[in-house]
């Protein structure tokens, strides 16, 4: 399962991040060269899985709760559904629940994340400039279901999008790391997306992309623990390298 110096083959999941189980991706070519290495390498994998977790793209469905109406429980199961789209949670609600008013030394935030545009967003054979991009084409997708679907799986969306954004950048999944344990505030002038300082110096909105980057940000830490322990020689190239501050030059 290992070389001699202790390090691994890179997950599926890692190697190609921004591949879905379900994409067509792993049925031929590159993708399907990877996965049969992967399980010529891997001889245990259940030992495995304790070193890298599988990510969301690559775990298996969780069952819709029935607080769903039936109409998102139908969609989640029919062709309709965009590739990307996975509940995290079975009710699609988020995980936590803060008082942003009564936060200790949280973190702020800003939609620049969102509408950063410096590396493409390939999800099956679909490409995305950038997170914002993605919220706003799939809610396009949305727009002939009743309005409650969108409504019930918008946060899931946003939880989604954030993952395939953060996941094309090792710089950015570093970032998010390094804010373990804090609560994020994301400030925006879209008081569902994120806050709004009043003149009284409290918070009003939602905050629902900084609560999907605190959610997504315990599932990089968990799946990413043990990057530094991959062999990139065996695996190939990885698929970010760091970005400079610039946020144009890869390295």
């Amino acid at each position: 399962m290992q070389n001699d110096n202790s390090n691994y083959l890179a997950p599926p999941w890692i190697k190609y991040p921004t591949s879905p189980k379900q994409s067509d991706f792993w049925k031929d070519g590159s993708g399907a060269e990877y996965l049969l290495k992967y399980k010529e390498t891997i001889s245990d994998e259940d030992e495995y899985l304790k070193i890298f977790p599988k990510s969301p793209t690559f775990s298996d469905d969780i069952e819709a709760s029935d607080k769903l109406s039936k109409e998102t429980r139908e969609f989640l199961k029919s062709s309709l559904k965009p590739l990307f789209i996975k509940l995290w949670r079975p009710d699609g609600k988020p995980k936590y629940d803060i008082d942003f008013n009564n936060t200790q030394n949280p973190v702020l935030m800003y939609d620049v994340i969102l509408k950063d545009t410096s590396a493409h967003i390939h999800i099956g054979n679909r490409e995305y400039h950038s997170a914002e991009e993605i919220i706003t084409l799939t809610k396009e997708e949305f727009k002939d279901l009743p309005a409650h679907v969108w409504e019930e799986l918008k946060y899931t969306v946003y939880l989604n999008a954030l993952f395939y954004k953060i996941s094309t950048d090792i710089r950015l999944m570093n970032e998010m790391i390094t804010k373990k344990d804090k609560e994020i505030l994301f400030t925006s002038d879209n008081l569902e997306w994120g806050l709004e300082k009043k003149e009284d110096g409290t918070y009003k909105g939602q905050n629902l992309i900084g609560l999907a980057m605190m959610e997504m940000r315990d599932v990089i830490i968990e799946v990413y623990e043990n990057y530094e322990l991959i062999d990139w020689e065996i695996s190939g190239e990885p698929y970010s390298r760091n970005f400079c501050k610039c946020m144009v030059h890869k390295h």
